[in-house]
């Protein structure tokens, strides 16, 4: 009778001892749970927010072109401003749709050719928002189109009195308008193109991993474009013309913005799943805890750079050389230490100077 106890007590230890593996591995979080939470929590919300911000910049310019004022400018601006702080947080880190096709040229070609804006003007649709004028527009990137052509229409003169006299000059108002209405179809199709890969993603299984070290890549690679042209690395005195957002004052917010949308990439949404949760139920505890600090440094050096960054970019040298620093330290680890915890192998893309 005791052996028999004895066998069926090592049967029942056995069989927990089994367990065990079994148990650990569902506690630890899947790629398509993380590919899957980012999709849902950050990349679909974000680019819903771009297709709103860039609507609303739609309406505002279209009732500033219909009855000029001060207030109509003025809202305009607001809008134009709100849809580039969304644009910045999309596209940073280049994810899935973004990183193909034509949107980044279409949206934010940079830098502007004022000079090729002029000899367009003349060209501008009589109905700037019909189908086929945007039609048109999804057709031929410009360096003379998108949000670097409104920005320059709606805030290039020192007063409103000097913007809304150019605005009603040679097709300006109708240009911004064409320009607007494109960039709202392509933040649309944008969208679009994002609730397709979500609906494959419930059945290419095969998808996952590829698509998580396309978001690993492309934040390390958006890291590194702000660390460069985009803080202007080369100059030590650079013109105001070689930071992003410039004209409307935007080039520190735009940054910010951009960083923040790479954090979330990298930590998900509050409710959600991060990278971070993903290595954390794989018991790398400290590397989540450096990457958090990291994080933390690089976005305290982004904060530290003057409000008016392309006017004070050489007074602020220093600060801008240890902004880049500790972006490029976040970057390096990423693609070194975190990378290798995470088993993917990672492609940071082409570094943009």
């Amino acid at each position: 009778m005791d052996i028999l106890k004895n066998s069926l007590r090592l049967a029942r230890l056995a069989g927990a001892l089994l367990a065990i593996p079994a148990m650990a591995e569902e506690a630890r979080i899947q790629p398509p749970e993380l590919a899957i939470s980012l999709t849902d929590k950050v990349l679909l919300p974000a680019t819903q927010s771009l297709e709103a911000a860039t609507g609303k910049l739609v309406e505002s310019v279209t009732a500033l072109c219909a009855a000029p004022s001060k207030d109509k400018l003025a809202e305009a601006q607001a809008s134009w401003r709100g849809a580039s702080v969304a644009w910045r947080r999309v596209e940073a880190a280049r994810v899935g749709p973004l990183g193909r096709g034509n949107a980044v040229e279409l949206i934010d070609p940079w830098p502007l050719d004022v000079q090729a804006l002029d000899q367009a003007l003349p060209k501008t649709p009589a109905e700037p928002t019909s189908p086929r004028a945007v039609g048109e527009w999804m057709q031929t990137p410009t360096t003379a189109g998108g949000l670097p052509a409104i920005e320059y229409l709606l805030f290039s003169e020192a007063t409103p009195e000097k913007q809304l006299a150019q605005l009603k000059d040679s097709n300006r108002c109708r240009y911004a308008l064409w320009q607007a209405a494109g960039v709202a179809r392509r933040a649309t199709t944008l969208g679009y193109e994002w609730r397709g890969l979500r609906t494959g993603l419930n059945y290419d299984l095969a998808y996952y991993r590829p698509f998580l070290t396309d978001a690993l890549g492309r934040s390390i690679a958006g890291l590194k474009e702000l660390a460069g042209w985009k803080l202007a690395h080369k100059d030590v005195t650079p013109a105001r013309n070689r930071f992003p957002d410039w004209r409307a004052g935007q080039t520190k917010p735009s940054l910010l913005a951009s960083f923040d949308g790479i954090r979330q990439v990298l930590l998900g949404d509050d409710k959600g799943i991060g990278f971070d949760d993903y290595l954390t139920s794989r018991g790398q505890d400290e590397l989540v805890q450096q990457l958090n600090a990291k994080l933390v440094e690089a976005r305290l050096a982004l904060v530290q750079l003057p409000d008016d960054l392309a006017d004070q970019a050489a007074q602020n040298r220093g600060e801008r050389l240890h902004a880049q620093r500790k972006l490029n330290a976040l970057a390096d680890f990423l693609s070194g230490p975190f990378a290798q915890a995470l088993g993917f192998p990672v492609d940071a893309g082409k570094k943009t100077d």
